[in-house]
């Protein structure tokens, strides 16, 4: 191969090539301009192109965040309304709209769901765990100056979302979890604890053990709506349930020995009050059968005297009208009672008399028949 001289390669170089274009140069304004050139033309905007792109895009953030401000409330909830911080209204179930952050802001609350407190225990989270006890909660003195613990439970619900969520400022309960601001923490739980004191201390033992829990229950409930009405917590106290209410460990078993008994008391005056229910019936019908039996008896004896009283005022009348004939037949009847069953003849001073026998059978031949015997 022979070697390229320095005239060809001179001509290589002077060969034609295609003009080389310069970089693009583009500005700011030029990007501007093409945007706006592929945005729909809106009316009324003029001005120059970085104006109009601007106000754009505040027309569709103002949308936007218009489109924030809809709201849902459950037919559970209602929504407290606040513009720049003050209460403007409350809203319930459905869609609504409201000025949105930072303007505006929404609490959305379940407030018909029940909830509960519990006083003196506190319960697992799943529901399965051992209780753990409270004392500084259940210990209590009663009016007779002795300890008692009680466990309860708290049910109640949100009447007024106003009043709950601005007028009480509460530090909140750690240890149930309930963030400070709503008076469902510390502000209920001082509530239930004053009222079970109160009530508790005004009775003795033995009726807060035994006797009396549904009207200690019933005293508490007034009062714990008495002191949520004055603080204006918003808060319906809807029961309040006692759980375990037990006298200390030291004399438990005296107390226990104590509630077997009464249980004994109870058990025997009810099978009492049983036995009662079954003889008072059966007393009472035999009485009335022997009633029924004394009244037959004596209205028998009434009609059989008041016979044997007529009967002798007939004789007496007979007697009156008749004496020999009423005389001679009371003899023949005496006679007859006297000899029963002997056949009998009337004699007279010169033959015997054909009279009827007294027993009714007359022979053929006219002559009185009796049983034997004669007269």
């Amino acid at each position: 191969m022979v070697p390229r001289t320095d005239d060809a390669q001179v001509a290589d170089n002077k060969m034609y090539r295609p003009p080389q274009q310069e970089e693009a140069q583009i500005t700011l304004d030029e990007v501007i301009e093409r945007l706006r050139n592929s945005m729909p033309k809106i009316p009324g905007l003029g001005g120059s192109g970085s104006f109009g792109l601007i106000l754009a895009v505040l027309i569709v953030v103002a949308i936007v965040w218009s489109a924030t401000g809809f709201y849902t409330v459950g037919p559970d909830q209602e929504a407290v309304l606040r513009t720049f911080g003050k209460y403007t209204g409350t809203t319930t179930g459905g869609l609504h709209w409201h000025y949105p952050g930072p303007v505006g802001k929404r609490d959305v609350v379940a407030v018909t769901t029940t909830r509960r407190m519990e006083l003196g225990f506190r319960s697992g989270a799943d529901g399965f765990t051992v209780a753990q006890s409270v004392t500084n909660e259940s210990l209590m003195i009663t009016g007779d100056e002795n300890i008692v613990d009680v466990q309860a439970v708290v049910q109640y619900r949100i009447s007024d979302l106003r009043n709950f969520l601005f007028e009480v400022d509460d530090p909140g309960d750690a240890d149930r979890g309930v963030a400070p601001g709503n008076p469902e923490g510390r502000t209920l739980r001082d509530m239930a604890e004053t009222a079970l004191r109160q009530v508790v201390g005004a009775r003795n033992i033995d009726d807060v053990l035994t006797t009396e829990k549904e009207q200690v229950q019933t005293e508490v409930l007034l009062k714990m709506r008495e002191l949520s009405a004055n603080y204006n917590t918003g808060i319906d106290v809807l029961q309040v349930l006692l759980q375990n209410v037990n006298p200390p460990l030291e004399v438990q078993s005296a107390f226990e020995d104590v509630v077997r008994a009464r249980e004994d008391k109870d058990r025997l005056i009810n099978l009492a009050e049983a036995y009662q229910a079954a003889e008072i019936p059966k007393a009472t019908g035999d009485a009335a059968k022997i009633t029924e039996s004394a009244e037959g008896f004596k209205q028998g004896r009434i009609a059989r005297a008041q016979g044997e009283a007529d009967g002798f005022e007939a004789i007496l009348t007979g007697y009156l009208e008749s004496p020999d004939i009423t005389r001679k037949r009371l003899y023949l009847e005496a006679m007859e009672e006297v000899l029963p069953g002997i056949k009998k003849f009337i004699l007279s001073d010169s033959s015997v008399l054909p009279f009827l026998p007294l027993d009714g059978a007359v022979s053929g031949t006219g002559t009185t028949t009796g049983s034997g015997g004669q007269q």
